[in-house]
């Protein structure tokens, strides 16, 4: 009998998650696997699952099990991309997304234990300003969607970019509520704000850190292997055209 080639194991793996079998389990049985099989490799298996007929949906969830392997990803990419370069613009965005993920949660966290609301109290000019620092993201995203996934597209890797648009479409209206609910608090129910800005922020937060992790450990691995060194100039140049955001470093503008 011959051996299973790593991709044939992942796409039996992760179908095995998506039939409901022990998670904890099948996650064991993929540690090894997933310590010797590449971020090309793991895309392919996805794309080959969507392929077959897996939707979207289902298959955004299965990242859970393999992620855990690819902590040094990250590191070795940083070391790979100077400063400047398109894919280390990204991940030093992401560094700040984070930052704004963690404000956002401390400052919901503040206001779910207020009685009452008080317009002096300079929460909610931070509440303002984080959300402001929300919408500015969708620049990182657009950057994303216009410059970075058409490369990525074009080699025939297709199922991360889909999954990854497709979570931004979620994202936006909850940034753009929060963004609502920053701005108008004065006419607001106090009680009901409150329950839309912390039901918007658990969404935000959670799914948002996820979808960074699987960019950083993924996507962005995934693209520096699949899309030719030539292109990444003319990748360059659609990001400057796009825009970046207003917390993105100066340095990584050039």
């Amino acid at each position: 009998m011959n051996k299973k080639s790593n991709k044939e194991e992942l796409k039996d793996l992760l179908e095995r998650l998506n039939s409901g079998e022990e998670v904890q389990q099948v996650k064991e049985e993929a540690r090894d696997l997933l310590n010797r099989i590449s971020p090309k490799e793991l895309s392919e298996a996805e794309q080959e699952l969507i392929d077959d007929g897996l939707e979207e949906t289902e298959l955004r969830h299965l990242c859970e099990a393999h992620i855990e392997a690819m902590a040094e990803e990250l590191e070795a990419l940083k070391a790979e991309v100077p400063v400047g370069h398109p894919l280390n613009t990204l991940i030093t965005e992401h560094d700040e997304i984070l930052k704004i993920l963690d404000r956002l949660e401390k400052v919901n966290n503040r206001i779910q234990k207020m009685k009452i609301y008080n317009s002096d109290n300079e929460i909610f000019t931070q509440l303002k300003d984080i959300a402001y620092n929300l919408l500015e993201t969708e620049n990182h995203h657009k950057r994303e969607e216009e410059a970075l996934f058409p490369e990525v597209d074009a080699t025939g890797v297709t199922g991360p970019t889909r999954i990854m648009k497709m979570e931004h479409e979620d994202l936006w209206p909850r940034k753009e509520k929060v963004d609502y609910l920053a701005n108008n608090i004065d006419s607001l129910d106090f009680d009901d704000l409150k329950k839309q800005l912390n039901d918007n922020t658990e969404y935000i937060v959670l799914t948002l850190r996820d979808h960074i992790f699987k960019e950083n450990h993924i996507l962005y691995p995934t693209a520096k292997e699949v899309i030719a060194e030539e292109r990444w100039a003319e990748i360059k140049k659609d990001s400057d055209r796009i825009g970046y955001c207003s917390f993105t470093p100066k340095i990584t503008k050039v």
